[in-house]
């Protein structure tokens, strides 16, 4: 749940005097807001969610390039054996 509750928001307070506490509830929870001063200042998320979002956008910019692509016209077609010569000099294809 990216809202923020009671459960899964600490206090630069917690951070500073809990902070291994903080780093476990992190784990289990995936992400944690950080308040000061009943403001939001940060969002801690577990390495496993970085992970998982750093994956969605990847996969969401690999789309947009791929439509990119599939607009534009094909350039010049060149087979594969004149290619593998090219950058496979030491390979016999």
């Amino acid at each position: 749940m990216l809202i923020p509750t009671t459960k899964n928001t600490k206090t630069v307070t917690d951070l500073r005097e809990n902070t291994l506490s903080l780093l476990r509830d992190t784990q289990r929870q995936g992400h944690l807001y950080i308040f000061h001063r009943s403001s939001p200042k940060a969002v801690i998320m577990s390495i496993e969610e970085f992970e998982r979002i750093n994956e969605l956008i990847e996969d969401y910019l690999d789309e947009l390039d791929a439509i990119q692509l599939a607009q534009e016209e094909p350039g010049e077609l060149i087979p594969f054996k004149e290619v593998a010569k090219k950058y496979l000099k030491d390979k016999n294809v």
